[in-house]
């Protein structure tokens, strides 16, 4: 009998967790999907509510920059996007933080020195939980060769 009750207590621990991962996951993609929007629309208001206030991102050109840096370069066109789609290949959630993974293909435009190229880079996003609320802490960014 006390095989039974542990045996079904770890079964329902793990099928609670199970959900929850689930939901977490179900998340951060629809998060993954609103970045895309808002970074095709220029809608700085809704990238500042889904970055951290201490965000950072390892930029492909290998250059890392601050949430304030990043916020100047969609202001100036420097990161500016006729064309962008996102594929999250992967995701882990890690108690506070999930950690997404995947690729992109993007056409930059405005003042990007790759205006008009179609590119595909290869991205890592860690997503920290907030009092509730997801928001993008950190990201690397790599070109994929041709």
């Amino acid at each position: 009998m006390r095989k039974f009750v542990i045996t079904a207590l770890l079964l329902l621990i793990f099928v609670c967790s199970y959900s929850q991962n689930e939901k977490i996951e179900k998340e951060i993609r629809q998060l993954e999907e609103k970045r895309v929007a808002a970074f095709l629309k220029k809608d700085t208001a809704a990238l500042l509510r889904m970055w951290a206030p201490d965000y950072f991102v390892n930029r492909p050109a290998g250059i890392v920059s601050t949430r304030d840096k990043i916020l100047e370069l969609v202001l100036t066109d420097t990161i500016s996007f006729t064309n962008m789609k996102s594929e999250v290949e992967y995701i882990s959630v890690k108690s506070n933080f999930v950690i997404s993974m995947g690729n992109e293909t993007i056409t930059p435009s405005g003042n990007n020195p790759n205006a008009g190229k179609t590119l595909k880079r290869r991205f890592t996003h860690i997503w920290s939980n907030d009092n509730g609320i997801w928001k993008l802490l950190a990201r690397h960014a790599n070109f994929v060769c041709q």
